[in-house]
């Protein structure tokens, strides 16, 4: 398939949340559109983003498309963009790498502690967008991710309780409540 073409049937695939299509059109290109379902994440435009993000985890669940070497690539390449190292602003990618940690929990002893750690390890903490989408990646990923971290499951509650921002204080105690 041409890549103009491709790409139409992708953003069509997302826009529609037609996510069998879009498993199907990933077992054909499956590097590719991981990439590109990743480049989505950043974008300005919230409904999009979370197209992106649930897009994401249709594509990492299909574990008949999707080698588990290819979705522990995925998720380094999370943790890279999450890194000051990457020079990045990972907008939508903690939400991204909770949402796949749910869809192939297999993973979840390997990258949730270091998902976690974006929560409270100061070498890692992160703030605003990025700060939000940490709570709820461990909020969506719940219960494993309090039995993985009580450091995270402390940063959370205080969040909850006295973040002066009260967007980030209504994630954290979404997240909270999904402990």
């Amino acid at each position: 398939m041409p890549g103009g073409q491709w790409k139409t049937n992708i953003d069509g695939a997302v826009s529609n949340e037609d996510w069998s299509g879009l498993v199907q059109l990933a077992r054909r290109e499956p590097a590719k559109t991981l990439r590109y379902l990743t480049s989505r994440l950043c974008s300005a435009d919230a409904p999009l983003k979370w197209k992106a993000v649930r897009a994401l985890a249709a594509v990492a669940g299909d574990r008949e498309g999707m080698s588990e070497n290819r979705i522990r690539r995925l998720l380094q390449r999370f943790l890279w963009l999450l890194s000051d190292e990457s020079g990045n602003v990972p907008y939508g990618v903690p939400e991204a790498f909770g949402e796949v940690l749910v869809a192939r929990p297999e993973f979840q002893a390997e990258f949730l502690p270091l998902l976690c750690s974006l929560a409270y390890d100061p070498e890692r903490i992160q703030t605003g967008p990025i700060e939000q989408g940490v709570f709820w990646a461990l909020g969506r990923v719940g219960q494993p991710a309090a039995a993985c971290s009580p450091e995270a499951v402390e940063a959370v509650v205080r969040a909850a309780h006295q973040h002066p921002e009260p967007e980030t204080r209504s994630i954290a105690s979404w997240a909270r409540s999904r402990f």
